[in-house]
């Protein structure tokens, strides 16, 4: 698939902080079902995908990443037909996100509301599964792995194994009922724990009073980030990888726009319905972006410089994958000329 794609130094920031939000609301926004103790790992995942908007559930959880932890609330439910969420950071500056439908808000203290473009899908398998796990089960090995008990609830292990080690691996505990998820851990090739999450506390069912959106749905909004701005001329080339791991495809919500994605430009998400990975391109004299590798917990981003007709680009790669995938999708990348460069 082609692409053509144009970023800067704060796009690669802002991707970064959409992967590390959606590692948060990963575990802790999406995921039910309406599994009530099968013993096929098919069962869990596809009532997870069935039923991930529908649940009504109140908790607190901490979520850790590289040597880094934050405690979170999040208060979720499903009114009219329309999903809304609200979660609140418990530690450091006081800062809220809530969700209703496809509308996002950031809250800042002040009550200053920044409503984002909602770029990237909420929680896992949104993005893959369809009530159809073969997909996943080419790439990762899937078992119900036992029973626990957690937050004083009963939950389900559910292990998700990388076949290669182009990708992590997966454990997640769902609350026997529900299909809630309570706890998961994220894991590298040999083990490591690379990130974790996990409820403290956990109510589920208990209806959510609408005092807990109320109030700042109807404030008013005191800016917006997500918003093209000016348009610029988009690079001239159609890139595309040359290389993707196994299972990997483009993703159906991809080249959005927004204030630090210039008119017509576009990024390109590749996900194997469990996890996803982002590549820009961008002129260097633009991006000013190093050559290099970084890593926080799961999170990869590597970027080189690529010459076409004298204009040297950085090719980055942003992603929860090993950096060793995301190196080898970005030394791949090719570019041919973009002959429908005005779409």
């Amino acid at each position: 698939m082609s692409l053509s794609v144009r970023v800067n130094n704060q796009e690669i920031r802002h991707s970064m902080i959409r992967m590390m939000f959606s590692a948060l609301v990963l575990w802790a926004l999406s995921m039910s079902s309406q599994a009530m103790g099968s013993k096929d790992p098919a069962d869990w995942l596809e009532r997870m995908v069935e039923a991930r908007k529908s649940e009504t559930y109140s908790g607190t959880f901490v979520y850790s990443r590289g040597d880094e932890m934050s405690s979170m609330r999040v208060v979720h439910r499903l009114k009219n037909g329309v999903e809304q969420e609200r979660l609140i950071a418990l530690d450091g500056e006081p800062r809220e996100i809530v969700r209703n439908g496809e509308r996002v808000i950031c809250i800042f203290p002040g009550n200053e509301q920044v409503e984002l473009e909602q770029a990237l899908p909420v929680g896992p398998f949104s993005a893959g599964i369809a009530g159809d796990i073969a997909p996943l089960a080419s790439v990762y090995s899937i078992s119900v792995a036992g029973m626990e008990r957690l937050a004083g609830h009963e939950v389900v292990k559910v292990a998700l194994m990388a076949k290669d080690t182009f990708r992590y691996s997966y454990l997640l505990w769902l609350e026997k009922q529900s299909g809630l998820l309570v706890k998961s851990m994220l894991t590298g090739k040999e083990g490591e724990i690379l990130e974790r999450f996990q409820f403290t506390e956990l109510e589920i069912g208990k209806p959510v009073s609408d005092d807990e959106f109320t109030e700042i749905l109807q404030g008013g909004v005191t800016s917006h980030l997500g918003q093209a701005q000016a348009e610029e001329k988009p690079i001239p080339y159609r890139w595309e990888p040359g290389w993707l791991p196994q299972g990997f495809s483009p993703a159906p919500y991809v080249s959005k726009t927004n204030n630090v994605m210039p008119e017509k430009s576009r990024s390109r998400i590749y996900t194997d319905g469990l996890t996803l990975f982002t590549v820009f391109v961008e002129p260097v004299a633009e991006a000013g972006m190093p050559e290099g590798a970084s890593k926080m917990g799961a999170t990869s981003a590597y970027s080189r410089y690529m010459d076409v007709d004298s204009i040297r680009y950085v090719v980055t790669v942003v992603g929860e994958v090993p950096i060793e995938t995301a190196k080898k999708v970005a030394d791949n990348m090719r570019m041919k000329a973009n002959v429908e460069s005005s779409s």
